[in-house]
């Protein structure tokens, strides 16, 4: 009712419980007040366990786009290209094909290419490093615009070219995208036709690109788009991130996972209507991003998902037993309407003639037009929590 679900109360009125003898009840509850109080502490110790592995991936994603977790390989491997070496040969070889593209076109057109011709390049945004901190030595800053082929959002068609659960071309959308670099299609999959996939040529992406959100909250979910399909679709929630073949796919999307780089990217976000959204040119230029050399960038990747493989194993141990609490919590319960939690006593007056007493009561105020009121001990604090 108006967006509300609502349990109509004559329902719980004629519900039929249940009901041991009292002397059984306070024992029942004592006994789950014991149990759910040892549950409630170990619930709590696998959260605090939970909450410090989600401290520890963001430590080892610091370190290691920070040089720190390669400082020691660092050493005892030179590096034979540095990153700012790197990054001019990218920003090279990106404008002799620019050249040789618009060398082709105008031959296709039978044209002279037009004096000047060659400024009209536009050169990828630097970064402004201003208060950035102190990179490892062979590092260097840049900029997505720098190192990426493609840097684009996408677009949503009409939701009657939406498919569920089956079409030709995979529809991501950001609840697809996970913390962890995981990209999850089993939630809520979604599909388009090939011909509508095709004419939206930036919402292409391919397996091996890596994808944040802009629009949230929350900010900050990447993923790297696997290779299930040959070609997916985003909507225009998710901005593309495609390296070029001399950035690991892998270390782009460690480095956007990282608190100081999200910071950032939150930092850049606009409020509207509840939403934080960022444009797409801020990811391409306005986001500074460290750059270690090649080598090392594959190194980092090695190390880190060693260690966030790990993390991956406790954390699902971690979620088993959550989820294990949930389900004993409730056989508690059960064995406990049950009759099967606590030993019956012979002795105690039987749940009929306190059933019994009760309604007697309720009709003599009832004759009086009063209301009831009960002699039975009145529990105000919640199962589970002793004072």
């Amino acid at each position: 009712s108006a967006g509300q679900l609502r349990v109509p109360s004559m329902w719980l009125a004629e519900q039929v419980l249940p009901i041991p003898p009292l002397n059984e009840q306070r024992r029942i509850v004592a006994k789950i007040e014991e149990l759910f109080s040892d549950l409630d502490a170990g619930v709590a110790a696998l959260k605090r366990a939970k909450a410090n592995l989600k401290r520890y991936r963001a430590a080892v994603l610091k370190a290691a786009v920070e040089g720190k977790l390669t400082e020691e390989w660092r050493d005892k491997h030179p590096a034979k290209e540095s990153a700012s070496t790197l990054l001019a040969r990218i920003l090279q070889e990106r404008r002799q094909k620019w050249e040789a593209d618009q060398l082709a076109k105008f031959a296709a057109a039978g044209k002279e290419p037009p004096k000047n011709w060659r400024e009209k390049y536009v050169e990828p945004t630097r970064p402004d490093t201003t208060d950035l901190p102190e990179l490892p030595e062979g590092w260097c800053w840049c900029t997505a615009s720098e190192i990426c082929e493609v840097v684009a959002s996408g677009s949503t068609p009409a939701a009657g070219q939406m498919q569920e659960d089956h079409g030709d071309v995979p529809f991501l959308k950001v609840y697809n995208l996970t913390f962890t670099g995981i990209l999850d299609f089993s939630i809520k999959p979604t599909f388009i036709d090939l011909e509508t996939h095709l004419k939206q040529g930036l919402s292409i992406v391919l397996p091996g690109d890596v994808l944040i959100n802009i629009v949230g909250p929350p900010l900050g979910k990447v993923s790297i788009v696997p290779d299930d399909y040959r070609e997916w679709n985003i909507n225009q929630a998710i901005v593309v991130f495609r390296p070029t073949n001399c950035i690991s796919n892998k270390y782009l999307a460690m480095a956007l996972m990282t608190d100081s780089v999200m910071k950032r990217v939150t930092s850049l976000a606009k409020a509207t209507a509840g939403q934080s959204n960022i444009g797409v040119s801020m990811c391409r230029d306005l986001l500074p991003l460290p750059l270690a050399p090649l080598a090392e960038q594959q190194q980092i990747v090695s190390h880190v998902s060693e260690r966030l493989s790990q993390i991956d194993a406790a954390e699902m141990q971690i979620e088993y037993g959550l989820l294990r609490a949930a389900r004993l919590r409730q056989s508690i319960l059960k064995q406990a309407f049950e009759g099967k939690l606590v030993p019956q006593d012979p002795n105690d007056e039987p749940a009929s003639v306190l059933l019994e007493q009760i309604r007697a009561k309720q009709a003599i105020h009832e004759g009086n037009g009063k209301r009831p009121s009960s002699d039975t001990p009145h529990r105000s604090k919640p199962l589970g929590k002793k004072s």
